[in-house]
């Protein structure tokens, strides 16, 4: 598994609810399905929460107004494609 210590999120797509994909600096890509987070009462709950995601203040995170919010070795230890860099 990789030192996710130093990496940072350069950018995201929502690809749809439950669905994320990321952009490291180092240019390693994941996507992942992050529905196992949805019992937390904060998850977004609809397609209207889930489009207000942003990168958090550290660029090491996704988060959302509501207070849900997922590091970037959680996307990466659940993704279900990567694209990793040299």
């Amino acid at each position: 598994m990789k030192d996710f210590i130093k990496l940072r999120i350069k950018s995201f797509n929502l690809i749809r609810n439950n669905l994320i994909s990321i952009l490291l600096t180092n240019g390693s890509e994941y996507s992942a399905d992050i529905s196992s987070f949805q019992d937390v009462y904060c998850y977004p709950k609809n397609e209207a929460e889930w489009g207000q995601a942003f990168i958090g203040e550290c660029n090491a995170d996704i988060e959302w107004p509501g207070g849900f919010g997922i590091h970037l070795d959680q996307i990466a230890s659940l993704a279900i494609t990567q694209n990793l860099s040299a």
